[in-house]
């Protein structure tokens, strides 16, 4: 498991690049799979018109050249020899995120995982006998945010032109190496990866009117992909000819850093959205089809995972809405007691919701509000929100499989009255990640597989824990009241 600093000494080092919803972020990692240093950039989405959320490739390629600056500072104070030392990088990122590209590269912008333009014909154009059918043939709830759904409502008309059809990070794969492939965990966000062959379902491919031919090859996620090309080099500023593997989604990469391949340890990954996940060994579908079944980053692993639309996002909205520094949401929502007084907030701000309710129509709620309540009344509720739908989505995975922990990373690791307050309303220990970006780490941690390396194994035993406190019998209550009031309390369980 990673250390939050160490000394890189005379180590080989491995890169992890994870191509994020907002952001690129490079990792560092010594041979023996310990953090040494990180690099960030944005990038913007363009949410031009209702339901929009696409990005610009290059500006994906840009923040990565910027991001790998970044990096560079940081690591020269610690080793002026860094570049040489580089043996290998490992990938992950957004998904599902639409790439088209024609013979001289992509046709138009990305269209992300966040764009709610195809849910609607999307769920028009199936009944829940074809959404059951294909959730126990992919593993996925089929919805407008796969990229065949999103192919066929955006692309069907100039399909001529298309030549590949790409998710972020493979994308970004094949500008870095000039290879197109995909991994299982990554093809799964395609809408058309078959969990038993492991392969595209030319039968699904057709569903979605993708052509045949332009889906990239399938490779396991911690093999190797290439070799880094002399342009790729420039990118991200090592010497070209460096191993470059598949790499797998941001959201197996994260749990594979936050606690390995073990079973019943959940991880709770806090980003624009947050995501629910844990590790199984076996393809164990949800009879309600509340969860995803994902490939995991090996063979014989199955991740199941749900994915909280926009709680980031929301985060970021609401601090601007009551114009609040970044941060200050936590500090203000600690002022107000549990239950904000008898403030709820649905926190279903992206226009829809996965989770464990896999409803496109849900829309954010705030239910009580009053004359006497605060802006840390209305933080409170938003954060209760968010915890609650996490509780929501660890009781789905505790039905079938005991937890034995909780691991969690983003935001909330930052804030101990948030840390707190998400123990007391899942009611149970929950340990806080190094702030260090887990996709990332998981993607170079990847990237040693194909050095042969032997990294010290993710265990999250290693990490402090926060115990539930004197409020966790209060919260049942409000988690009680909180299903029974807003619009998906009859989806609850």
């Amino acid at each position: 498991m990673a250390d939050p600093a160490t000394d890189p000494g005379s180590q080989s080092l491995v890169l992890g690049i994870d191509l994020g919803t907002s952001a690129v972020k490079i990792v560092a990692a010594a041979s023996d799979g310990a953090f040494v240093a990180t690099g960030s950039a944005s990038f913007p989405t363009i949410c031009d018109l209702p339901g929009q959320a696409e990005q610009d490739p290059d500006a994906w390629v840009a923040a990565l050249a910027e991001a790998a600056v970044s990096l560079d500072l940081e690591l020269r104070r610690q080793c002026r020899d860094w570049r040489a030392r580089v043996a290998a990088i490992g990938l992950t990122g957004q998904l599902p995120t639409l790439v088209c590209s024609g013979a001289q590269g992509p046709l138009g912008r990305a269209i992300t995982w966040k764009d709610a333009r195809a849910d609607g014909p999307t769920s028009a154009t199936i009944d829940p006998t074809q959404r059951r059918a294909l959730y126990e043939r992919t593993g996925m709830p089929i919805d407008g945010r796969y990229l065949g759904p999103m192919f066929r409502h955006h692309w069907l008309n100039r399909s001529p032109e298309v030549r590949s059809i790409l998710s972020a990070k493979d994308y970004l794969l094949s500008v870095l190496t000039g290879q197109r492939l995909t991994d299982p965990s990554t093809a799964a966000g395609y809408g058309a990866f078959d969990l038993e062959s492991g392969a595209f379902s030319e039968a699904l491919c057709e569903m979605w009117r993708m052509p045949a031919g332009t889906l990239p090859a399938v490779r396991s996620a911690h093999s190797r992909a290439g070799q880094l090309t002399p342009a790729g080099a420039r990118i991200v500023g090592v010497r070209a000819g460096i191993p470059v593997t598949v790499g797998a989604a941001d959201s197996v990469s994260s749990a594979f850093a936050m606690a390995g391949l073990e079973e019943g340890i959940a991880c709770i990954i806090m980003g624009s959205s947050t995501v629910i996940i844990d590790a199984v060994r076996d393809a164990r579908l949800d009879p309600a089809t509340r969860y995803l079944l994902t490939p995991h980053v090996e063979s014989g692993w199955y991740a199941r995972e749900m994915d909280l639309l926009a709680t980031g996002t929301g985060y970021r909205w609401l601090s601007g809405l009551l114009a609040l520094p970044d941060g200050e949401l936590d500090q203000r929502a600690a002022e107000s007691p549990p239950g904000a007084r008898d403030l709820i907030f649905a926190p279903y701000l992206g226009g829809g919701e996965q989770g464990a309710l896999w409803d496109p129509t849900l829309r954010g709620m705030l239910r009580g509000l009053t004359l006497r309540h605060t802006s840390s009344d209305i933080a409170r509720a938003f954060l209760e929100g968010v915890a609650f739908e996490i509780r929501r989505c660890i009781e789905v995975l505790a039905e079938t499989a005991p937890l034995r922990g909780v691991v969690v990373a983003g935001h909330f690791t930052a804030h101990q009255t948030s840390l707190e307050m998400l123990a007391d309303i899942l009611h149970r220990p929950v340990r806080p990640f190094p702030p260090v970006s887990p996709a990332a780490l998981g993607a170079a941690l990847g990237a040693l597989q194909v050095l042969a390396a032997t990294p010290r194994r993710a265990d999250a035993a290693w990490l402090p824990q926060v115990l539930p406190g004197d409020q966790s019998r209060v919260y049942h209550g409000l988690y009680a009241s909180y299903l029974a009031n807003h619009p998906g309390s009859h989806r609850a369980q």
